[in-house]
């Protein structure tokens, strides 16, 4: 092999293509076009002289050697990261965007929340990544909202309250059918809740997130779960039965650990906490018919 000659920025794209499968999708998730990612492998495969993907119709699977090389590569990758929020941590200026994920079913409580503190202090630029996949804090994300009972051991925060979940629908009709989450998709505890009490009842639709049965249950005459601060404040849906105790999660504002230092960061966790507080008996299923900001 010819390590010298390796160039360490052709490491994200071997990672990216590794995470992806194809080089389509893995240009896509470095911001540059495929021909560039494809430049990169080959250099760095000649660098290494050995061949690091198998190519086929399908897209790119890694080769033994691949698999050998992942595990260092990630390593590399982390420490980059690593630096990248040692230094972030020390910024002084509490200035800046501060990307911010969370799942998109929050957004109706958490912008008008978002809008309050940039009147407060216009330097700071909130930028949301609504996803309901956990996106990694450090490398995704500054900051996350995020429901969990067992946050990440890298991540330091605070705990803003508990998210209930109860069944919603049109009425309190006992008959209606129901719209339920797909495999794999949704809130865990609350679908086993469902199949561990309700497996019998007819179901008239599946949905893969907690933004769409919020809107397929207000058009539509069936029973769902949803989380107390999407069901409670919405005229046309009525709870069924009390808040489910096993569904529950804690729900979390929390910060990399690196980046704890950081004012920016500081600053946008300082005044949004107090305000998410301010939404604890909602997201709590404690308030009694809300409406939203």
């Amino acid at each position: 092999m010819q390590g010298s000659d390796v160039r360490w920025d052709d490491l994200p794209a071997f990672l990216a293509v590794a995470r992806a499968g194809t080089l389509a999708a893995a240009a896509s998730r470095l911001g540059v076009n495929a021909s560039t990612v494809h430049r990169r492998i080959a250099a760095l495969e000649e660098a290494l002289g050995t061949t690091l993907f198998e190519r086929d119709p399908r897209g790119y699977a890694l080769t033994g050697v691949g698999e050998a090389l992942l595990p260092l590569a990630e390593q590399v990758e982390e420490a980059v990261l690593a630096a990248q929020r040692g230094v972030l941590g020390h910024d002084r200026s509490a200035v800046g965007p501060v990307t911010i994920t969370l799942p998109e079913s929050l957004l109706p409580i958490v912008t008008p929340q978002l809008v309050r503190v940039r009147e407060l202090a216009p330097g700071l630029r909130p930028i949301l990544r609504a996803d309901d996949r956990i996106l990694d804090l450090g490398s995704d994300a500054d900051l996350a909202l995020r429901p969990s009972n067992e946050p990440p051991l890298t991540a330091v925060g605070r705990k803003v309250g508990t998210i209930a979940w109860c069944v919603y629908g049109p009425s309190t009709e006992p008959d209606l059918p129901w719209v339920i989450y797909s495999e794999g998709s949704g809130p865990a505890a609350a679908s086993a809740w469902r199949r561990k009490h309700h497996a019998n009842v007819p179901v008239l639709l599946e949905v893969s997130s907690v933004g769409a049965m919020h809107r397929v249950l207000t058009c539509t005459r069936a029973l769902g779960l949803l989380p107390c601060y999407l069901g409670d404040p919405t005229p046309s849906l009525e709870r069924v039965g009390s808040p489910i105790p096993e569904a529950s999660a804690d729900f979390w504002l929390l910060i990399h650990a690196d980046l704890k230092r950081s004012a920016r960061v500081r600053a946008m966790v300082d005044l949004l906490l107090p305000r998410l507080e301010e939404m604890a008996p909602l997201l709590a299923g404690a308030s009694a018919r809300p409406r939203l900001p």
